[in-house]
């Protein structure tokens, strides 16, 4: 993104318009929040990401996970055939078939 410049006296709106566009082609900003997700531990969860395209990457912005836990949840999308559509996450906490709940960004 190039640096914030003055705007111009000439065409005020015109250079925050430029300004605004250049934001709005961020990748990670072009993105959803999916809140209350549950995700079992040993399990492929299927969660649709209603993007419309294919998934850039994803975040996980909370969780009722215990511990250091949540950095085991990692995604299996070299083996999804429905990138467009879905992200298939898979949590590996060591511990039963516990049920938890995960909120994600996703772009």
């Amino acid at each position: 993104m190039r640096s914030v410049s003055k705007v111009s006296v000439d065409n005020p709106s015109a250079s925050l318009i430029d300004r605004f566009n250049e934001m709005a082609d961020i990748p990670i900003l072009q993105g959803r929040l999916l809140e209350n997700i549950r995700i079992k531990e040993g399990t492929t969860t299927r969660i649709p990401h209603g993007l419309g395209r294919k998934l850039r990457g994803w975040i996980v912005v909370g969780n009722n996970i215990s511990g250091a836990a949540a950095s085991f949840i990692y995604d299996k999308q070299i083996t999804n055939k429905n990138k467009d559509r879905e992200l298939l996450l898979f949590l590996n906490t060591g511990s039963s078939s516990a049920i938890y709940t995960i909120s994600l960004w996703v772009f």
